[in-house]
């Protein structure tokens, strides 16, 4: 066998086994596989997660939350703790029946049952590719091809909230500690009102990223952190501080004031 032959099973091999991954990186969607561990692929993205214990163990306490998923799945907008229900944004109510599922409990609308676990393999924590499932799996949220893998950010409806909706809000006693949660899970809406980093927000909120909003749960009007067709760039604000991405600012100084007149009028320094 010739050196060319050689060669051509060699670049072959390479895109079989190599490209699939490499590709995998950029391009849009694809889908979840069982038992595959997204950081073969990701490794970056899964260091930067894990780079800050904080969000990591915050994140992973949210995605071992059933009950939040599944507030999540169903398109929740309120949780009433008075009578164990949830209400969906199509109108639906979803109320806890800790009967179900041979006394596991489950949320029901109907003949409809519902759990969400993210905890697939069963152990009771979050490990390995799990966590990834919080912000990418489709089904999660609402959107068709139940395997399919999507991106929804920060200041998703119903994660860190956004100028529009924060409706998790209105869900804080689905965790344990209510009032720990109350400002993280309205992090987007508080930013875009009178908040140091409004302006920066509300910026990138009137731009457009690449990530398509779609029409999660069957819902024609967008999401509310979308701009046009796409999920808007408001989450680089929440990136900008929670990570270690890179940022490149110039900061315009205040004009120099004269304070020489005695008889100038007062008034406030903006």
């Amino acid at each position: 066998m010739n050196k060319i032959a050689l060669l051509t099973i060699a670049i072959v091999s390479l895109a079989l086994f190599v490209l699939p991954n490499t590709i995998s990186m950029f391009v849009g969607q694809h889908t979840f596989e069982a038992g595959v561990q997204c950081q073969k692929c990701h490794a970056v993205e899964y260091a930067e997660l894990c780079e800050s214990t904080t969000t990591l163990v915050a994140h992973k306490r949210a995605a071992n939350n059933a009950n939040y998923t599944t507030f999540i799945s169903v398109g929740g907008i309120k949780y009433d703790p008075s009578n164990s229900t949830i209400r969906a944004i199509e109108g639906k109510d979803w109320v806890w029946d800790g009967t179900g599922d041979g006394g596991n409990g489950t949320w029901e609308n109907g003949s409809e049952h519902r759990l969400v676990s993210l905890d697939f393999n069963g152990d009771d924590e979050i490990d390995g590719a799990e966590i990834c499932h919080l912000c990418h799996n489709s089904s999660l949220f609402g959107i068709e091809d139940a395997h399919a893998v999507t991106v929804r950010v920060c200041d998703d409806d119903r994660c860190h909230g956004n100028r529009n909706h924060a409706y998790t809000g209105d869900a804080t006693d689905l965790f344990a500690n209510p009032l720990a949660v109350e400002y993280v899970v309205t992090a987007g809406y508080n930013l875009s009102r009178e908040n140091v980093h409004q302006s920066f927000y509300l910026n990138l909120s009137n731009q457009s990223s690449t990530y398509p909003a779609g029409h999660p749960y069957g819902i024609i009007d967008p999401c509310g952190n979308a701009h046009g067709r796409e999920l808007s760039r408001g989450h680089w604000t929440c990136v900008g501080c929670h990570s270690d991405v890179g940022t490149d600012v110039t900061l315009n100084p205040h004009p120099v004031y004269n304070h020489s007149d005695a008889n100038a009028a007062p008034r406030r320094y903006w």
